[in-house]
């Protein structure tokens, strides 16, 4: 955050981008840290010409947070500006996407589709999918929670729907991590315990970093359950829909940066609302094929016209702009 002012003295007609992949939290929250810290930060970052950040939120609180930090600062809402110290700032969301056609291609090579092979035998009439690092803010154990409670409350899906938990070791030397992955684990043992059998078990975990498992994990999909606690993006969901084999459903956390783009064809969920989430599922697995399809075609298009070339395009774009003297 203190490089763009570094860059700045020492080249002083330099035209500066910063972009930040994370989410930019609002005033209250950058109290957690000492004053003359929160401080210097907005400073530094008012030396650039344009601030990038994942979505509008995000962009609003950026702005709010230099009104409520810096003095003699002169913030533009409606052009989302600051002015600061005789420089103009401009503040713009630029959601991070992947390389679509790579991905395309990469969803037919010979690596996927033995993955593919691999994994049909444990799919049941219809599958739910989710993909994660093992770490808190994924929200995991909450998602299982849910699928527990839909298998209570509607026995007719026992023995003819899977979960199957593509699960990334994350920072495993860090004992909440170590604790938090334990606790999936038990999580999804009871589970298999209390409602599955020879024939059939409820979830099946694959621990390891395997992204072209992953990748054919979300090419079969019927259900796609995405609900981070927080996300600057999260990419899965726009991977997920966009390799998907025609008509899978997406549940999509409200907290996910991806929220902005995506969530008029999603089922959207609050993290913390496992009840919605139970909800949301039992929707998912008996929506109508032509409201499933209607919505899949939706997200892959979104997916495809806003990849990563279209995210970077739009950076470089706005660059020329300062530099020419139009934005």
């Amino acid at each position: 955050y203190l490089a763009p002012a570094m860059v700045r003295r020492e080249v002083p007609d330099a035209t500066i981008l910063h972009f930040t992949h994370i989410p930019w939290p609002g005033p209250r929250y950058w109290g957690l840290l000492p004053e003359f810290m929160r401080r210097r930060i907005h400073e530094d970052m008012c030396t650039c010409d344009i601030v990038g950040l994942q979505t509008l939120a995000d962009v609003r609180n950026f702005l709010h947070c230099c009104e409520t930090m810096l003095d003699g600062v002169d913030i533009d809402y409606g052009q989302c500006l600051v002015r600061y110290r005789g420089h103009t700032t401009r503040v713009r969301h630029y959601p991070i996407s992947i390389d679509s056609a790579g991905l395309l291609e990469f969803v037919r090579s010979a690596e996927v589709e033995t993955h593919k092979e691999r994994l049909r035998p444990l799919l049941g009439q219809q599958t739910i999918v989710r993909v994660d690092r093992s770490e808190p803010s994924k929200n995991i154990i909450r998602g299982l929670r849910a699928w527990e409670l839909l298998l209570e409350r509607y026995p007719d899906f026992r023995g003819k729907v899977c979960f199957l938990q593509f699960l990334v070791p994350s920072r495993s030397e860090l004992g909440v991590y170590q604790t938090y992955t334990d606790e999936i684990f038990e999580l999804v043992e009871s589970i298999n315990d209390h409602f599955g059998d020879v024939d059939w078990q409820p979830i099946h975990v694959f621990y390891e970093n395997n992204y072209a498992q992953a990748i054919a994990g979300m090419y079969l999909y019927d259900v796609l359950l995405v609900n981070p606690i927080i996300d600057g993006m999260n990419l899965v969901s726009k991977e997920g829909p966009l390799v998907n084999k025609g008509d899978g459903v997406l549940i999509l956390s409200e907290l996910a940066g991806s929220h902005e783009q995506l969530s008029e064809y999603t089922l959207n969920v609050s993290p913390t609302d496992l009840e919605g989430t139970v909800r949301a599922l039992h929707e998912a697995l008996t929506m109508p094929v032509g409201e499933r399809q209607r919505r899949a075609a939706a997200l892959k298009r979104i997916v495809q016209e806003e990849d990563i070339t279209h995210w970077l395009e739009s950076q470089f774009r706005d660059l020329m702009a300062v530099e020419k003297g139009l934005l």
